[in-house]
């Protein structure tokens, strides 16, 4: 079993992120061995997108502890519901009816929304690229 985490991004900010590297460890791999892969999956298409790039599991934690510590069971369960309903709602979108028909034919590459800060805690440009005004 192939285990790939960054450990959500808190040790290595500024490293490739676990879904950014997740490929290339599936092609590696070549289907011998399972490949898990955890950090900063936050909603339902997120786990979608993590099983079309080739992950067999997807590991969860941070939103379950968050839920169960802001309501109880309760809120976990709600929680869990909330996750399943985007699933299908995305396989739904994507015409997919089984988790086999999902594969890389699926992942678009978007750019980035913004480039970052240069100080900030991700910054995309070195300061000699970014112009200061």
């Amino acid at each position: 079993m192939i285990y790939v985490s960054n450990h959500g991004g808190r040790q290595l900010d500024h490293g490739r992120g676990a879904m950014e590297v997740l490929p290339e460890i599936v092609a590696a791999v070549g289907g011998r061995v399972p490949v898990i892969v955890d950090g900063g999956f936050n909603r339902g298409t997120d786990i979608v997108k993590a099983l079309a790039a080739g992950a067999d599991l997807v590991g969860l934690g941070r939103m379950q502890c968050i839920g169960l510590a802001a309501g109880g069971s309760a809120a976990l369960v709600r929680l869990l519901e909330i996750l399943e309903t985007e699933i299908q709602i995305c396989l739904g979108l994507l015409g997919v009816n089984t988790w086999a028909e999902l594969d890389p034919s699926y992942l678009h590459p978007a750019p980035p929304v913004s480039t970052g800060a240069t100080l900030g805690s991700f910054p995309l440009l070195t300061l000699e690229e970014q112009s200061f005004y």
